[in-house]
């Protein structure tokens, strides 16, 4: 993180670590995501290649593949909030003052964080059901119910405290005036710093 977008201040410390954490687990969750979608891209080959040679297919493609794009999308949130790449209409925005615009991003996190506790809290819900049910698909899998749905639960806490931390620190750097910073971590990506990113990604993979 650099001198720009790293919280200033006593909330430098353990937010500013715990923030980092974080983020290196989110950047995991999403790689875990990824690798599972390519898995299942395979798992979908092998599925359509059998069916095409042997007229039989391997069975409960369809059940994994709802598992794993439901566990994949929970996964990826954190990671997502953390790249800015949550979509938000910005015609206004950028014309408002640099005041505004932090109270803007302040207001955005926080009503995302509501959402995902209320999503967590469902998930949660959900989850101790099947537990407490021992419940099961009604496939020839016969899945534990609480497995597939415990790994949602997990990207959803992970998202919610990514959010309540973020949500602390904007909270810090709004009552401090620090402007720069809330524009620079939570802000809309400028036409400039998209350009910037897409550069510096190219010249990775270069």
């Amino acid at each position: 993180m650099d001198p720009v977008t790293r919280p200033q201040g006593r909330e430098g410390g353990t937010l500013g670590r715990l923030d980092d954490t974080l983020r290196r687990l989110a950047r995991a969750m999403l790689l875990v995501a990824g690798w599972g979608l390519l898995l299942l891209g395979m798992l979908v080959a092998v599925d359509v290649a059998a069916r095409n040679t042997i007229g039989r297919n391997i069975g409960g493609v369809d059940e994994i593949a709802g598992y794993i794009f439901a566990i994949g999308i929970s996964w990826s949130l954190a990671e997502a909030f953390y790249a800015r790449s949550h979509v938000r209409i910005d015609f206004l925005y950028q014309k408002a003052p640099p005041g505004l615009r932090s109270l803007l991003d302040v207001s955005s996190i926080l009503a995302l964080g509501f959402a995902a506790a209320f999503l967590a809290f469902s998930g949660w819900l959900v989850v101790s059901g099947s537990w407490g049910m021992a419940s099961r698909s009604a496939s020839v899998l016969q899945v534990p119910l609480v497995i597939p749905q415990a790994l949602w639960f997990a990207g959803m806490l992970v998202f919610l405290a990514a959010l309540l931390v973020s949500s602390l620190q904007a909270c810090l750097a709004l009552a401090a005036g620090r402007h720069p910073e809330l524009a620079a971590r939570f802000g809309i990506m400028s036409a400039s710093e998209e350009a910037q990113e897409a550069l510096g990604a190219r010249e990775e993979k270069a």
